[in-house]
């Protein structure tokens, strides 16, 4: 099966964590082959379009991608160089959904806020004034928020979250970046089973379970669940982290020697 679309995640996937992380030279060129395959890229991140903007230019990729998927949920595509709207509606629905989750779920913030008031090591993130998610000091930490809002949300089942190690995000539970990608495929009408999506950590779980691509895969450094999960979905595992795996992973695909 051919890749039309490509979704990669972009922290730990496309580059390492470093400050100053660049891409690998092998997935810049498997960039460039794919796209002269004709196939389309999507970066999905966690980051918000600003950041994930920013990030891509340090990045020194070969091109832009065709769309980024920010936030975990909207979908913005490149209109000319440097200039980025909205795709669809998607983004306002999405929107709508999240702003009417949050108000039936002042219980669960307000457990949040006495958690935060309680324990050293954690951060509030807002988001235009809204609290957004939690940032911590250290895994352990984490894992404790994680275990509190599972708890204290059993009333509202909606709500959830998407985590990626000291990181969090509060989201509808049927928000994340699965769903964005199952609805840009949709947009472009392309079927799932034409996607390679490739990701590193909890919150890519979504679109690499099989549901919103048909290939999937993870560079060597993704936690271990992300691996279960990959290797479940008869997916590929690369042998090589960060940009190296993205290009392996590629390759091993697209059958590019």
């Amino acid at each position: 099966m051919a890749i039309r679309l490509l979704s990669t995640d972009f922290d730990g996937t496309l580059i390492g964590h470093q400050p100053d992380a660049r891409t690998a030279v092998s997935l810049g060129d498997a960039l460039k082959d794919l796209r002269e395959r004709g196939a389309i890229w999507a970066v999905n991140t966690g980051r918000q379009l600003w950041f994930a903007l920013e990030g891509l230019e340090l990045a020194h990729l070969p091109h832009d991608p065709d769309y980024v998927l920010t936030s975990e949920k909207d979908i913005f595509h490149r209109v000319e160089e440097g200039s980025w709207e909205a795709f669809g509606d998607w983004n306002a629905r999405m929107e709508e959904r999240t702003v009417a989750l949050f108000s039936r779920a002042r219980d669960v913030f307000t457990a949040i806020e006495n958690m935060v008031e309680r324990e050293d090591g954690i951060e509030v993130l807002y988001e235009e004034s809204r609290m957004a998610g939690l940032m911590t000091a250290d895994t352990a930490t984490m894992d404790r928020a994680v275990d509190l809002i599972r708890a204290a949300s059993t009333a509202v089942p909606e709500f959830s979250f998407n985590r990626n190690d000291v990181w969090m995000r509060f989201a509808h539970r049927e928000i994340h970046k699965g769903s964005s990608l199952g609805e840009l495929a949709r947009l472009l009408g392309i079927d799932a089973a034409e996607v390679l999506a490739v990701g590193d950590h909890h919150n890519d779980i979504p679109m690499l379970d099989g549901s919103a691509a048909g290939m999937v895969a993870c560079p060597s450094n993704a936690v271990d669940e992300v691996k279960r999960v990959v290797r479940k979905a008869g997916g590929y595992v690369s042998p090589h982290p960060w940009g190296e795996g993205v290009a392996d992973a590629i390759r091993h695909f697209a059958k590019i020697n």
